[in-house]
């Protein structure tokens, strides 16, 4: 970390800014050290925010400075200071205990350096690096238990901060102290190993599945944040949430009844996308005698056969990418075949391909509505080849489900989902035509479909949630009043 300092600023004024960023950054040091051009800094304590157990400040003198004449000096101070004599001009000042807050009255001391110093300490740029940390009694295992009990989505680790869970979509500090550097590469070693600590040195990024036996399965988000490792880690169940408990639409419940075709659980991060796919297929596992080929980067649910059988593979361990495990996977005897992510053109291709010679496909992608989702697949392609996979993807879509999480009134979140059906001839025809924009009224006159804002309202009128968490999932409060106004809802029911 480097710090500059103002022409007013003290070594002590700059040392506290230090310690408060490296704290607030990195954690609480037990040891550090600052440098300039000619002068250094190093401390020691059990907790630097309150007390300093140890400081001593280095720098080079004018020529013919001494050690008497520095003592007498600092004599005058009042303040009882050592002062020793190093190698060539360099002196060491030895400043008594003292606590953070009394910084100001060591400005006289500050005073005796810049009057014997080479040159002065005002306006310079200091490095300041951490020889050691306040050693924690952090468990990564009893974070992720409390994180359960507490029924949280993730965990957030970070240096410089306590640790942070999601409970129903909102960010909350657990009561635990501070992480630090040294906290974090613990963490990351703990989860993933040191093959993980490099790869996350090296790559500044990484993603890895850890298993808490008898809690679940993590999926683990490595970073990097001020130059500290970091971990976004998303809680998974061991086993699958029962699909009837997750209060899905029935028209998704009916996918695991599906053999051809493709579908996709789009929506933003944290939507739930994951979980509802995970559900769909471990019921599909239950009630048929399918061979189900997963490939996920990394895996997060965990299936055991049943009726079924399930074959998981992992991008980067069992195969080089989605795209190939899809090619792959067509050799493999599949039924069913879920892809974790539809996120470059060769894994869209595959996909389309698979599901034009008659699998089941399943998979996700980062889109907010059903329109944008079929809107983003056609436009990952070169114009040239866009008529033909728009007739690809109206002759292979056979459902979109998109999802948004809102709070119920009772406590915990339950899945807002816009759903558009394909196989049906006026659906054919606007995909392949072009005309997306009527695909928004064709899901609210149908009463197998619905958009978002019928949901919202429906919802909203069973007391299920707030109006404003209704609103928020409709496009706007207008959209909100009119369907309110009496539009049909997705069950062909008026809404009153």
């Amino acid at each position: 970390m480097l710090i500059g300092s103002l022409t007013d600023s003290t070594v002590f004024d700059v040392y506290k800014v230090g310690l408060e960023a490296l704290i607030n950054e990195m954690g609480l040091p037990e040891e550090i050290q600052y440098k300039s051009g000619n002068a250094r800094m190093y401390s020691k304590g059990t907790d630097l925010k309150k007390r300093i157990d140890l400081l001593h400040v280095f720098f080079l003198a004018r020529p013919g400075v001494t050690a008497g004449e520095l003592k007498i000096a600092l004599e005058a101070t009042k303040i009882t200071c050592r002062v020793d004599a190093q190698e060539e001009g360099w002196f060491r000042i030895t400043v008594p205990p003292f606590e953070l807050r009394q910084i100001p009255q060591l400005a006289p001391i500050d005073k005796v350096i810049e009057a014997h110093a080479i040159e002065t300490l005002r306006s310079q740029t200091w490095s300041l690096e951490v020889d050691k940390f306040v050693k924690s009694n952090f468990n990564i295992n009893i974070l992720v238990e409390e994180m359960k009990k507490l029924g949280a989505s993730d965990l957030h680790l970070r240096a410089g901060n306590q640790p942070f869970t999601r409970l129903d979509g909102d960010l909350t500090p657990m009561n635990f102290g501070v992480v630090s550097a040294d906290d974090m590469e613990q963490f990351v070693r703990d989860l993933g190993g040191e093959a993980e600590v490099q790869l996350l040195r090296n790559q500044k990024e990484s993603s890895f599945q850890y298993h808490a036996a008898g809690v679940g399965y993590l999926r683990c988000s490595g970073y990097i944040k001020t130059g500290a490792m970091a971990l976004a880690i998303r809680f998974i169940p061991e086993e699958p949430v029962p699909l009837p408990k997750l209060d899905l639409p029935p028209a998704m419940a009916n996918v695991a009844k599906m053999h051809r075709g493709l579908f996709l659980v789009c929506g933003i991060t944290g939507s739930g996308k994951s979980t509802t796919l995970a559900a769909i297929i471990d019921h599909m596992n239950e009630t048929r005698k399918l061979h189900i080929i997963t490939t996920e980067d990394p895996i997060e649910f965990v299936y055991r056969d049943k009726q079924s059988i399930v074959s998981q593979r992992m991008v980067g361990r069992d195969t080089f990418s989605f795209a190939n495990a899809l090619r792959g996977a067509l050799r493999e005897d599949p039924d069913v075949i879920l892809v974790g992510e539809m996120r470059d053109v060769e894994t869209i291709r595959a996909a389309l391909s698979a599901a034009e010679t008659g699998h089941l496909v399943m998979s996700t992608l980062h889109t907010t509505t059903a329109i944008d989702t079929v809107n983003r697949i056609i436009s990952y392609f070169p114009p040239s080849e866009r008529d033909l996979i728009r007739q690809e993807v109206a002759y292979t879509l056979m459902g979109v489900f998109c999802q948004r999480l809102l709070k119920r009134l009772s406590g915990g979140r339950i899945p807002c989902v816009e759903i558009l059906l394909g196989g049906k001839p006026i659906v054919r025809d606007s995909i392949e035509e072009g005309d997306l924009d009527k695909l928004h009224g064709i899901m609210e006159q149908d009463s197998d479909m619905q958009s978002f804002d019928q949901h919202a309202v429906e919802l909203y009128k069973q007391g299920i949630v707030s109006k404003d968490a209704a609103v928020s999932a409709c496009k706007d409060v207008e959209a909100f009043e009119r369907v309110m106004s009496g539009i049909k809802s997705s069950k062909g029911k008026l809404l009153k």
